[in-house]
C-alpha cells in the first residue's frame, strides 16, 4: 500500500471517530441542551425608541406581523420619575384574535419591551373579555427599547416565544415630546423557541386562567430535571428548589380544579390558577436555564463524578501492578485533569482514538520507506 493508500486509511479512520464521538454526544437528554436562541423580527418600519427623561407622553403604534395582519395598538407612552409608563387606552387594541388559533400550546398574549441587546421584559397579559382584548396600563424600567406582541402558553412566562403578532413602528407624534428614533434591527433572545403550532388550544366554558395553569405545569413536566425518567441530584440546592416550586404548581392547579368543579364562578378558581401558572413557569425556567444556574451546577457536578471515576481507576490499576492510562505509576489517588474526563463514560471515544494512533503510525512507517 503506497502513500495514498495510507492518508484514505487516515481519513477513514477520521470519519470512524467522527461518528463515535457523534454517536456518545447524542447520548445526552435532549432536555438538558436547551440554548438561548435569537429570533429577528423582519418587519417594515420596525423602530426602537428612546423616550426623554420626565418629558410629557407620545402616541406610539403597534403594526400586526403576517401572524396577525389586521391587529393594531395605539398607545401613550412617557416618562417618569424611575420608569416609563405606557397607558393603551380603551379600544386601543383593534384585529387581535384569541391565541389559541395560533396553536394548542398558545393561550393568551403577553406584551413585551425589548432592550436594544435583545433582552425581552415581560410587561403584562392582554386579556379579553370574550372576543375583545382588554386595555391596560403598564411600566417599564427601561428607557431605550421597542414593543412586541406575542402568542404565549401562560402569563408568567420570562422569555417570549417565537409567534410574534405586534410590533412598534414609528411614532405619530413629532412634537417636543417625542421619542428619539435609534437605528437598529429589532430583535430578541428566548430559551423558548419550540412550541406546538398544531390547531387546538382553548376549551369553551372553561376559564383561561384555568386552562393557563393547566398548560403551565404541563410544560413544566416535560422541562430538564422535571421531565421523567430523569434522575434526582439530592447535592444541588438549585434543582430542588426547582421540584419544591413544580410541587406548589401542581398543588394549587389542584385546588384551583377542586374549586372550579365545586362553584365555576368561584373567584379561587382564577386566584389558585395564577399562582399554579407563576409557580410552574417558576420551575420550567429554572430547569431550562433561562433563570438560575441549574444547568451550570448540573455539569459542575457531573464533571466532579468523572473525575473521581478516573482517580479509582488510577488506583485499581495501580494495585494489579498495571501502569496507569497516562504511562505512570499510581501510588495515591489524585484529582483527574478536566480535560480526561469526557473518555472515561464514553468507550467510543477511546476506540477513536485508538484509531488515530494506528493511522499515524501507518502514515509515518510508509514516509520512512
Amino acid at each position: 500500500m503506497g502513500l495514498s493508500g495510507s492518508y484514505r486509511l487516515l481519513m477513514l479512520l477520521v470519519l470512524v471517530s467522527a461518528a463515535a464521538a457523534s454517536d456518545a454526544a447524542g447520548q445526552i437528554p435532549a432536555q438538558k441542551s436547551v440554548q438561548l436562541r435569537v429570533i429577528e423580527v423582519k418587519e417594515p418600519e420596525g423602530q426602537i425608541l428612546s423616550y426623554r427623561h420626565l418629558a410629557g407622553s407620545t402616541e406610539v403604534h403597534m403594526r400586526g406581523t403576517r401572524l396577525a395582519p389586521e391587529a393594531q395598538v395605539k398607545l401613550k407612552i412617557g416618562s417618569r420619575p424611575g420608569f416609563v409608563e405606557l397607558d393603551i387606552n380603551r379600544g386601543g387594541i383593534s384585529g387581535l384574535k384569541p391565541a389559541h388559533r395560533l396553536g394548542k400550546d398558545f393561550l393568551t398574549y403577553v406584551l413585551w419591551a425589548v432592550s436594544v441587546d435583545g433582552k425581552a421584559s415581560n410587561l403584562g397579559e392582554i386579556t379579553f373579555e370574550g372576543e375583545r382584548p382588554v386595555s391596560v396600563n403598564l411600566t417599564t424600567p427601561y428607557q431605550t427599547f421597542w414593543l412586541m406582541v406575542t402568542a404565549e402558553p401562560n402569563y408568567a412566562v420570562v422569555d417570549p416565544s417565537g409567534q410574534v403578532v405586534l410590533y412598534s413602528v414609528k411614532q405619530v407624534s413629532t412634537s417636543e415630546n417625542a421619542a428619539l428614533p435609534i437605528k437598529g434591527e429589532l430583535f430578541y433572545f428566548t430559551h423558548y423557541a419550540a412550541y406546538e403550532t398544531a390547531p387546538g388550544g382553548a376549551i369553551d366554558g372553561i376559564p383561561n386562567q384555568l386552562l393557563q395553569a393547566r398548560k403551565a405545569v404541563e410544560l413544566a413536566s416535560k422541562s430538564g430535571v422535571l421531565a421523567a425518567g430523569v434522575k434526582k441530584n439530592a447535592t444541588l440546592k438549585e434543582e430542588a428548589y426547582t421540584h419544591e416550586a413544580f410541587a406548589q404548581a401542581k398543588t394549587f392547579l389542584a385546588r384551583s380544579e377542586a374549586a372550579y368543579k365545586k362553584d365555576p364562578k368561584d373567584q379561587a378558581v382564577v386566584q389558585f390558577a395564577r399562582t399554579s401558572a407563576q409557580s410552574a413557569e417558576n420551575a420550567r425556567a429554572l430547569a431550562l436555564g433561562a433563570v438560575g444556574g441549574l444547568l451550570v451546577r448540573e455539569l459542575e457536578n457531573e464533571l466532579a463524578e468523572v473525575r473521581d471515576e478516573l482517580a479509582k481507576l488510577r488506583v485499581s490499576e495501580a494495585a494489579a501492578g498495571r501502569p496507569s492510562a497516562s504511562g505512570t505509576r499510581v501510588e495515591r489517588s489524585e484529582p483527574a485533569p478536566a480535560a480526561a474526563p469526557p473518555l472515561v463514560k464514553q468507550p467510543a471515544l477511546w476506540f477513536a482514538v485508538a484509531g488515530w494512533a494506528v493511522a499515524v503510525v501507518l502514515l509515518f512507517r510508509r514516509r520512512s520507506i
